[in-house]
């Protein structure tokens, strides 16, 4: 009763106002009786009085019922909100809902394509001739083909240097044909001495042998007859034969290598410290520029031209196993996870971490000179520039080149 008096307290006010306004005039009908004349006459002003005050009590009721109505129609407009806010929170809660199963229908049929496509990788890797050892063995004829590669980058900076500068051509050939006779007649003490039956009365130690080599280059230097004798060989094949000479092929593509002096094995010198007694300072340049084109820091035309030849003459087996791992990659770069940037590269991340686990080191490797180096990986390259796909996975001591590191560092 209480909830209904608080509810509708308008209309109930303006009932009993009504009430009043009937009732007062019938009471005094009721009363005229017991009236004199006098009196009840006297009630035709108060009848107007009460007649005028009713009108308003009447009036004042309507505004009342008004109120009432109003306060109802804002009422059932409060519910009506509610219920429109109560369905729009049910719409919402069943959108979320659809938008969770379409994601996750959407991630099953993600994961189930990319799953199959992990197993057409290992497919793949399996009809390759030997399986992963047909990749460690790329990579042996790669190493193999920069060197030839190098020879013929030597050579032709010879051919270039012959053509641009006579001069310090000519310098730089009688250098490395003093520096080759000296080596020879070096050898060739070295092998006598220990041939000899002094032999155990030699104290061989790095100070005696460096000494027979200072010797033994200082004559042949103050020899005019090899100087005579250089002037009447041919360039040509004086060139060929300094293309090929065992000394350079070391020095431009070893580091810290050593090599034989003679045929004893006892004998030894740092390919670094053997061009130590050349004379002409110029000639020890050109030949640390080379090496530093084709070892310290090797040209990527160097680098580039090695990695095509092999990938063409292997294209055949090879080509449809990096293009389908660009596949896989671009699947999942391509994929949306996430209206949430960080949120939706951490899913990307996560998938491409699964593929690079199925990955062996000599895979990962081949797999980033094949990004690298080949005109046919460069959509692979820009696909996955920025995602430090390979991380520290690549182990850099297996790396051909000393480089390696900076285009690995490019593509993170």
């Amino acid at each position: 009763m209480k909830e209904w008096l608080k509810e509708n307290k308008w209309i109930f006010v303006g009932g009993i106002v009504i009430v009043a306004a009937i009732l007062t005039p019938l009471i005094l009908f009721m009363v005229r009786n017991h009236l004199d004349e006098d009196t009840f006459a006297a009630l035709g002003p108060v009848g107007d009085f009460f007649g005028g005050t009713t009108v308003g009590l009447l009036t004042l009721a309507s505004m009342l019922f008004v109120i009432a109505s109003i306060s109802m129609q804002r009422k059932q407009l409060d519910m009506q909100q509610d219920e429109l806010k109560m369905q729009r929170e049910e719409l919402a809660k069943t959108r979320e809902e659809f938008e969770l199963t379409n994601k996750t229908l959407t991630k099953q049929q993600f994961e189930s394509t990319f799953f199959n496509m992990i197993n057409l990788h290992h497919n793949l890797l399996k009809d390759l001739k030997g399986g992963r050892q047909y990749l460690e063995d790329i990579n042996f004829e790669l190493s193999s083909r920069y060197s030839t590669n190098v020879n013929e980058f030597w050579k032709n900076k010879l051919y270039s240097l012959k053509n641009n500068d006579r001069n310090k051509f000519n310098d730089f050939l009688l250098s490395m044909y003093l520096f080759e006779k000296s080596n020879d007649q070096f050898k060739d003490r070295l092998e006598n001495m220990i041939r000899s039956d002094i032999h155990n009365e030699i104290d061989w130690n790095k100070s005696f042998i460096e000494a027979i080599q200072k010797d033994i280059n200082d004559a042949v230097h103050m020899n005019e007859h090899l100087k005579e004798d250089f002037k009447l060989l041919d360039v040509d094949q004086l060139i060929q034969r300094i293309s090929l000479l065992n000394y350079i092929y070391e020095y431009l593509n070893y580091k810290h290598h050593e090599i034989s002096v003679t045929s004893y094995s006892d004998f030894t010198i740092n390919i670094e410290e053997i061009y130590k007694d050349i004379k002409s300072e110029w000639s020890i340049y050109f030949l640390k520029k080379t090496r530093e084109e084709t070892l310290i820091n090797p040209l990527y035309s160097l680098k580039k031209k090695a990695y095509e030849n092999i990938y063409k003459e292997h294209e055949e087996q090879i080509g449809h196993y990096y293009r389908h791992l660009y596949r896989i990659i671009k699947f999942i770069q391509d994929e949306h996870f996430s209206n949430n940037s960080k949120e939706n590269e951490k899913e990307k991340k996560k998938y491409r971490g699964i593929l690079r686990a199925q990955l062996s080191s000599m895979e990962l490797l081949m797999l980033f000179y094949n990004v690298v180096y080949s005109e046919k990986g460069e959509k692979f390259k820009e696909t996955l520039k920025g995602t430090n796909f390979f991380d520290d996975h690549l182990v850099e001591s297996k790396f051909l080149w000393a480089n390696d590191k900076d285009e690995l560092a490019a593509l993170k």
